[in-house]
């Protein structure tokens, strides 16, 4: 009869090999999501959490900067980030300061 603690280490043990291929599956997607400059249209839907639809829109509309091969769309993520920091919300600091910036022009 086989050492039933024998068989718990072949077990755990093939479990930790499991669990450290499926990490390196996840790193690897994960980097190629997030460290390549072009990416799809499902790589930018995962990146800024977008339907696809509301990309479909954008890019029909040409709000969204893209590019077009054949009947693919791609993304250049510089371009979508400065696309997504474009229309920054003032805080009040910055009205405040705005506005006084303004009474000491009008001032003058």
């Amino acid at each position: 009869m086989e050492n039933p603690f024998g068989i718990i280490v072949e077990k755990i043990t093939s479990i930790e090999m499991r669990l450290e291929t499926i990490e390196r599956l996840l790193n690897y997607t994960d980097e190629k999501l997030h460290y390549s400059e072009i990416m799809s249209l499902k790589q930018l839907c995962n990146y800024c959490d977008f339907t696809k639809s509301f990309v479909y829109k954008q890019t029909s509309t040409r709000e969204i900067p893209h590019y077009k091969k054949g009947k693919r769309l791609f993304f250049k993520r510089t371009e979508i980030d400065e696309w997504l920091l474009k229309n920054k919300v003032k805080t009040m600091n910055d009205l405040q300061r705005d506005n006084t910036l303004y009474w000491i022009r009008t001032r003058r």
